[in-house]
């Protein structure tokens, strides 16, 4: 898209802004906010979280996926679950709820909202308050289904859930928690984060929701005991498996909700894939006392209290992180890709096929596949973070004078940075591609000419051999024509030599060439 393109693009997107109802506190809104999803007596909580507010458009198998996942736990309620099988009391959450202290601002009589934060001083910009009921702790499945129950209004405003490798026990636990008003987002959020799927967008129709889905691969040495139990991921070689130790290629994926009904009163959710490590990333967090979507860059006690500014900044740090990972990927790669690329005078005389199992062509279609399917997953990155920047910065009012805009171009800074990074890596990987089609397609040509060749000369053989066995074991016939025997003496004379005929060319040596003149004046005399 050329600039004046990308001018009238953004032009017509103008009308669309923030809404300035978020920047005061919509107090009417926040009792809805405890209104949470009920499950109906002999119910499944699952079928009532899949079914609420579904609009009749939405095809039956929208959310099969993670109607399966769900439906692991085998039981139709949380409590159901932790009563009919062990407790799995792995600490795979990390919550940070804490209130905003302008939550302390009396309410002028008659008055409908409070007043306004005022975002351009130090105090939030440069060293925002800690708040107010700050609880910041660690959770298993039952620990987070238990705090998710209780009331936020007054006391945790303000929530932060930090979810390592998503259990359907966890997912369970969420949506017993989720607020009707909310429901949808989270329901669309914890299917696409199931789904593998790249998303990123920003609504304003009920409330704001923020979201970002971001696959990944991450390169990681072969250990056979760090794989994805959850069965949603998937591990890959780059080459088939031999004898010789490679590492592996996994999936990952990064994903963010942010919704609320003002810049007060939100919450967030973030979810990451860590299976590949043995690192408590969890623990970790907790006992260095910072936030874990940041990877650990903002401390507890100097919190983000705007849900924008919030979400920016997990975007770019976290697309810094998958940047990383895409770099070391690529250039991991082409090291392996060198000896593919080329012919040289040392892989001259091996680079036809001659193994009847055809294993090189099999080496080349193997990796041809996973190179496509990466450059897939980095195009689609890549895309998703182009129709991001292009249609939702009206959002961020990245035109205005302040302290929080300029945080924002800030942000916004680093991820075009890491998007062009990410966009040279994938012509890296479509070159690589072009270049191992055509290797591929000079080695089949060329194996299927040497093939023909072979066949040629071993044609030539058999027919050689056709006319020795007739000369020297036909019985004769007595009343058969003389014509015939001299036509086949005189084609006899004609034939090539027999030391071609050899074990290179799959038949025995039959008669050797010093011995051909004498075994064809024999076989004419006896004629």
């Amino acid at each position: 898209m050329d600039q004046a393109s990308a001018y009238r693009h953004r032009q017509s997107f103008r009308r669309l802004q923030w809404k300035r109802d978020f920047a005061i506190r919509q107090v009417t809104l926040y009792h809805g906010q405890d209104n949470r999803l009920k499950c109906p007596p002999g119910g499944s909580m699952v079928e009532e979280f899949l079914t609420c507010y579904s609009p009749d458009f939405i095809p039956p198998r929208r959310y099969e996926l993670l109607r399966r996942f769900l439906e692991r736990t085998g039981a139709r309620s949380f409590p159901e679950a932790i009563r009919s099988f062990p407790a799995d009391k792995r600490i795979l959450a990390m919550i940070d709820d804490r209130c905003d202290p302008c939550v302390s601002v009396s309410l002028p009589s008659g008055a409908r909202f409070l007043p306004l934060r005022q975002w351009e001083s130090d105090s939030y910009m440069q060293r925002p308050p800690e708040g107010l009921h700050i609880h910041v702790y660690g959770a298993d499945a039952e620990t987070l289904h238990v705090n998710l129950q209780k009331d936020r209004k007054g006391v945790a405003e303000r929530r932060i859930v930090y979810i390592v490798n998503l259990t359907p026990l966890m997912a369970l636990a969420l949506i017993s928690g989720v607020a009707y008003f909310h429901l949808p987002e989270l329901r669309s959020f914890l299917a696409r984060h199931v789904a593998f799927e790249t998303y990123m967008g920003i609504s304003q129709d009920r409330g704001f929701v923020l979201q970002f889905h971001l696959p990944y691969y991450a390169l990681r040495p072969d250990q056979p005991d760090l794989r994805d139990s959850r069965g949603l991921r998937k591990h890959r070689y780059f080459r088939p498996p031999g004898e010789e130790k490679q590492d592996r290629i996994y999936e990952a994926q990064v994903s963010l909700v942010v919704f609320g009904v003002d810049d007060f009163f939100w919450a967030a959710y973030f979810c990451e894939d860590t299976y590949f490590s043995d690192q408590d990333l969890v623990a970790t967090c907790l006992q260095d006392e910072v936030d874990g979507p940041s990877l650990g860059r903002r401390m507890h006690k100097f919190p983000i209290w705007d849900p924008r500014y919030y979400f920016l900044s997990i975007l770019a740090t976290r697309t810094g992180q998958i940047t990383l990972e895409w770099t070391v990927l690529v250039q991991s790669l082409e090291n392996v890709l060198d000896r593919h690329g080329e012919i040289d005078q040392e892989n001259l005389n091996t680079f036809l096929e001659h193994d009847p199992t055809l294993k090189k062509t099999k080496e080349y279609t193997w990796i041809l596949c996973i190179l496509r399917r990466l450059r897939n997953g980095l195009a689609q990155a890549i895309a998703a973070l182009i129709a991001f920047d292009n249609n939702n910065t009206v959002y961020f009012d990245l035109d205005a004078d302040g302290h929080l805009q300029d945080k924002f171009r800030e942000c916004f800074s680093h991820v075009r940075q890491h998007t062009a990074e990410l966009e040279a890596l994938r012509m890296i990987l479509e070159q690589r591609i072009e270049i191992m089609e055509k290797m591929s397609g000079v080695l089949v040509n060329a194996s299927s000419l040497a093939e023909s060749i072979t066949a040629t000369r071993q044609g030539d053989n058999i027919r050689l051999l056709t006319y020795i066995t007739i000369v020297r074991i036909a019985p004769p016939r007595p009343h058969a024509p003389f014509s015939g025997v001299n036509k086949m003496a005189t084609e006899l004379k004609l034939l090539p030599d027999l030391s071609t005929c050899d074990s290179c060319d799959g038949l025995p040596t039959l008669l050797p060439s010093s011995l051909e003149s004498r075994n064809t004046n024999n076989i004419l005399g006896r004629i």
